[in-house]
């Protein structure tokens, strides 16, 4: 741990000395503001689900879920902590067993993770988690959750091929683990390259990159184009505006060709990951990657300091807005990272029944199996602006799409979406390819991929002990 405390350190001091001065002048724009569309009226809830039915195979009867309270633990908060608190209501009036769903919240993810990992000690504390797949399935290996298939197989209360098949393939495939399943997935979000369209035709490019040489087409293209006056303070703008979210690094490793998991670990030092890491250096270089001093990219965009950035679902707002400060009328959408395949990589809570006995695991699926429904995640969706895991909750939500137009260029990207290692490491890994991801371009030309991946790899070595 102190090894990776003191190479943030060093990242941090050589930052301070090596990061250019860039002084960021706006660009006239028209004045015309962007309508901000009004949110729409949500779905909904989805209609009750059948009567009691005997349920063999999972070894109880629905008669011994009358009159019980089982527990959901939860790590979100705000808007989606309200709605979960809303739902479950709902669920306790109307479910025909007539049993209850006692909800408590973490406050975040991180939070989540200690509280369960301090109350397993305590039997029966909680029933059913809404946690991180990788959460998940350290708590799977563990025998703390249940193995979900034969809930999910059960002819009586598990889904049907078709309704299986519904969901996006990437998403239901990271919930299994070996032969096992320890999750159920409620939405997901996902980073994406956010792009100005209105900028991009004018420097003459029709169609979005798909490849990683139209990206450096464009990308350079739109860093030549701040060239061409006589301001030399400027002429380090356009391409992309980088940043080193750990989902952009994995997004970008990914979509150049690298791969950091393989043989179920973490090893970032390997020639694909140099390479990929190369051909981003080779833009950095080149000038059509830039890196800000803020903390944000959004304004990048909207004052065509930059073609490209990359935000998640929930920066989407933001960007709009800036957009709106300002006063650009230029039209922006999402894309995927560029690359062989196209890809985004999906991320998101997910659900999980702790192994406290027949009824209360029955119990905590059924209300698993509700929340799954395409009635309630289109109404999830709708509500927290994230993407539903099934694919019909899309073809609920056309008046959504219609209001949102950036959403829905997501929504559409949901055929290329790829999984990230759902390894109980993560939580670990991600801040090393973070730290590792900004450092390296940061610190340009200080550093080149192949050390800093080795320490990287030495890091997180360091924190596993």
């Amino acid at each position: 741990m102190r090894r990776f405390a003191l190479l943030s350190l060093v990242f941090a001091i050589l930052l301070a000395a090596c990061a250019p001065s860039v002084t960021l002048l706006p660009l006239v724009t028209p004045t015309v503001k962007p309508t901000i569309p009004a949110p729409t009226k949500t779905p909904s809830p989805a209609p009750s689900i059948p009567t009691q039915t005997p349920a063999p195979n999972l070894g109880v009867d629905t008669e011994a879920l009358r009159g019980l309270t089982i527990n959901l633990w939860h790590g979100l908060d705000g808007e989606s902590a309200s709605l979960l608190g809303q739902m479950t209501t709902e669920f306790n009036l109307s479910n025909p067993w007539g049993y209850t769903v006692s909800l408590e919240g973490a406050g975040n993810m991180t939070g989540m993770l200690e509280k369960v990992n301090q109350a397993e000690a305590t039997a029966g504390a909680v029933d059913v988690v809404l946690a991180l797949p990788e959460h998940l399935n350290g708590w799977g290996t563990a025998n703390w959750l249940v193995d979900l298939n034969p809930y999910i197989q059960n002819k009586e209360f598990g889904l049907t091929p078709t309704e299986i098949s519904d969901f996006t393939p990437a998403i239901w495939a990271q919930e299994q683990a070996g032969k096992q399943r320890f999750g159920a997935p409620l939405a997901r979000t996902a980073r994406f390259l956010f792009y100005n369209v209105t900028l991009a035709n004018e420097l003459g490019f029709k169609k979005p990159p798909q490849t990683l040489e139209d990206f450096r087409e464009q990308a350079c293209g739109a860093n030549a184009a701040w060239k061409t006056d006589s301001d030399q303070t400027n002429d380090g703008y356009g391409g992309w505006a980088f940043d080193n979210d750990p989902w952009t690094a994995y997004s970008w490793l990914m979509a150049a060709g690298g791969q950091p998991f393989t043989d179920g670990q973490f090893t970032f030092a390997t020639p694909q990951n140099t390479a990929a890491l190369a051909y981003l250096l080779e833009l950095r270089a080149d000038g059509c990657l830039w890196v800000p001093n803020s903390l944000t990219n959004s304004e990048f965009l909207a004052r065509r300091a930059a073609l490209f950035v990359t935000g998640s679902l929930e920066d989407i707002a933001a960007q709009n807005v800036a957009f709106t400060v300002f006063a650009s009328s230029d039209t922006w959408t999402i894309l995927p990272f560029p690359g062989e395949k196209p890809l985004i990589v999906t991320y998101g809570p997910s659900f999980g029944v702790m192994a406290n006995g027949p009824a209360r695991q029955l119990a905590g699926w059924l209300f698993v199996r509700w929340m799954l429904s395409q009635e309630n995640q289109a109404r999830w969706a709708s509500t927290t602006g994230l993407l539903p895991a099934r694919t019909s909750a899309l073809r609920l939500m056309q008046a959504y799409r219609t209001a949102h137009p950036a959403w829905a260029a997501a929504a559409d990207l949901m055929p290329l979406a790829q999984p990230y290692p759902a390894a109980p490491s993560w939580r670990l890994a991600r801040n090393v390819l973070a730290d590792g991801f900004g450092s390296l371009f940061r610190m340009y030309p200080l550093y080149g991929p192949d050390a800093m991946l080795e320490q990287m790899d030495k890091t997180m070595l360091e924190l596993s002990k």
